[in-house]
């Protein structure tokens, strides 16, 4: 008989179920494994304690006297929500957005052959370039002469998701800030 076996044994024995020959292997396994000898010494103490009467029998009026004390707690009152539920809304399509574009920048096959499959994906995409664009004319308005649009020409889908995610992720931080601030 190993420990596992040893350990069943044991259970059986507290259950009273154990077949006679099984109980002689478990007292030579407990006589020889020192480990399933201080485990089954443990278990009988735990177990002589939980079958004694004088212990094991609660107090009378027992489950009333507890009953009450839990009726004299304050009931629980759910916290209210931090944010407002359009801003709950914003999070949740920022975080889709967010495992959408890494999906999308760790499989470029599957965005290539979702362009191929889809207008709506190549239109996606095309409004995608219109907010590079964007961002490039906002970008030489704020440092004119500084070729921005050389170094914004050559961002690939994922980098234009990271911007446009980076964006979103801003406004939504002002956001939930001037939200926390109204209602301080």
């Amino acid at each position: 008989m190993n420990c596992n076996q040893a350990e069943l044994a044991m259970m059986e024995h507290m259950e009273k179920t154990i077949h006679p020959a099984r109980a002689r292997d478990l007292a030579q396994h407990v006589l020889e494994c020192e480990s399933c000898r201080e485990y089954y010494l443990g278990f009988d103490m735990a177990l002589d304690v939980l079958c004694d009467e004088e212990l094991s029998t609660p107090p009378p009026n027992f489950t009333q006297t507890i009953m009450a004390q839990v009726y004299k707690l304050p009931a629980h009152t759910p916290p209210e929500p931090s944010a407002s539920p359009a801003l709950r809304i914003l999070w949740g399509l920022s975080a889709i957005f967010v495992g959408v574009a890494l999906l999308f920048a760790f499989n470029p096959d599957w965005l290539s052959a979702l362009t191929e499959a889809s207008a709506a994906a190549s239109s996606i995409l095309y409004a995608m370039g219109a907010v590079q664009a964007f961002f490039v004319d906002v970008w030489e308005g704020l440092a004119p002469g500084y070729q921005a649009s050389n170094v914004l020409a050559g961002l690939s889908v994922f980098n234009i998701a990271l911007i446009f995610v980076v964006v979103v992720g801003a406004l939504l931080l002002v956001l939930q800030r001037s939200e926390k601030s109204f209602k301080a």
